[in-house]
């Protein structure tokens, strides 16, 4: 007896459903936990078996003089061969001209400016009667005093023939005596008197300024006219008491001011041994020839001292230096088996000029520097050597 066609379709229906169901849960429980961590283990041992066999096949090629399959990548690098060099560190700071001769003149006395002899820019002498101040009234006590000099001189005398012969008392000769001596004195106190009316100039120089004017009044102690003197002039600068041991006489310095276009070498002629305890410092003194014509008083300098110098120093560009929590270091390129490989090498390091950096200690005549393509380097990593300097 056959199955009517309609039950056969809902049987190949459910047995369809059941097997669907059941792959489902076979894909469930493929996916669980458990099952992706025996995937992992049984990959990881297929590589470890696969590392071995890559280990035995390189093996072998090294045994029969073949090459390594895969070629090093190798990083691009410039070197520069380390020898001793002159090496010399300066210290910038900013000085000022000054002139030793330059002075502003006082007036010794007070009263009106009679007359000025002279304007800005004159040349003078030393004694030149550069001003006048009123001196009227000192001239009349001059001439009246020198009138009764006259006078009691002739007393003098006369008292004197007198006494010669025995004629007269003593005490006239000794009150003759004693009254023309006093009027002398007072005759050279008021000429000296009269002399503080007159400003003469202490130095030969130039005339650079006139503070005073023909009728104006004139205060003994205050300035009337400048003075100075073009030929004696220095630099003047002041140092932070850190550089008192590094700075002495006689040590090089190089001088540049700006705005009169000059740029000279001299030698530092008086270092001060007394630092100030105001701002802790203390100054230096640098001579000036006499030829610079167009450097004038109170201009600023730019002073280069030359504080260190090491004949024999081994140094490299400071950009070169890479910083650890420990210390400095650098990469040098050596010989390893017949490759040219980066090695890092620890150094101390001193003074740093003009880019340069000397090197104190971890270097050696010879020693070939990497100073390009550093950045990136790792000790024992090959490198190619592209130019050397």
């Amino acid at each position: 007896m056959t199955e009517a066609p309609g039950k056969k379709r809902n049987k190949k229906m459910k047995i369809s459903k059941a097997l669907t169901i059941l792959m489902c849960v076979a894909l469930l429980f493929a996916c669980r936990p458990n099952n992706k961590q025996a995937q992992l283990a049984r990959m990881e041992r297929q590589r470890d078996v696969l590392n071995q066999k890559i280990d035995l096949l390189k093996a072998e090629i090294a045994q029969q003089g073949g090459a390594a399959p895969r070629a090093e990548a190798l990083t691009f690098v410039s070197i520069a061969e380390m020898s001793p060099t002159l090496f010399k560190h300066y210290i910038q700071v900013q000085g000022t001209v000054e002139s030793d001769n330059n002075i502003l003149i006082p007036a010794q006395s007070s009263g009106v400016v009679k007359k000025i002899h002279v304007k800005v820019g004159n040349n003078v002498r030393q004694g030149q009667l550069l001003a006048e101040l009123d001196g009227a009234i000192l001239e009349s006590s001059i001439s009246e005093l020198k009138n009764g000099l006259e006078l009691a001189a002739t007393i003098y005398e006369r008292q004197e023939r007198l006494w010669n012969k025995n004629i007269g008392s003593e005490i006239q000769f000794l009150q003759a005596k004693n009254n023309k001596e006093n009027l002398e004195k007072r005759l050279e106190t008021l000429q000296e008197q009269y002399k503080l009316t007159k400003i003469r100039s202490p130095i030969n120089g130039t005339v650079d300024d006139v503070q005073i004017k023909e009728g104006e009044m004139a205060a003994a102690g205050f300035g009337t006219i400048r003075i100075v003197q073009l030929s004696r002039l220095k630099i003047t600068a002041t140092l932070s008491e850190n550089y008192i041991a590094r700075v002495k006489r006689n040590d090089l310095v190089k001088i540049e001011i700006p705005v009169a276009g000059v740029e000279l070498e001299r030698t530092i002629d008086a270092v001060a041994q007394v630092i100030d305890p105001n701002n802790r410092t203390f100054e230096i003194e640098i001579q000036l020839p006499a030829s610079e014509s167009n450097i004038k008083p109170n201009m600023l300098a730019v002073v280069t001292i030359n504080d260190y110098t090491n004949p024999e120093a081994l140094t490299v560009p400071q950009n070169i230096i890479q910083k650890t929590g420990t210390g400095n270091f650098l990469f040098s390129a050596s010989q390893e088996n017949g490759r040219c490989i980066a090695s890092r090498r620890a150094v101390q390091t001193g003074e740093s000029y003009n880019n340069r950096v000397e090197i104190l200690a971890g270097l050696e005549p010879g020693d070939q520097v990497v100073i390009s393509g550093f950045q990136n380097l790792a000790n024992g990593q090959g490198i190619s050597v592209t130019n050397q300097d």
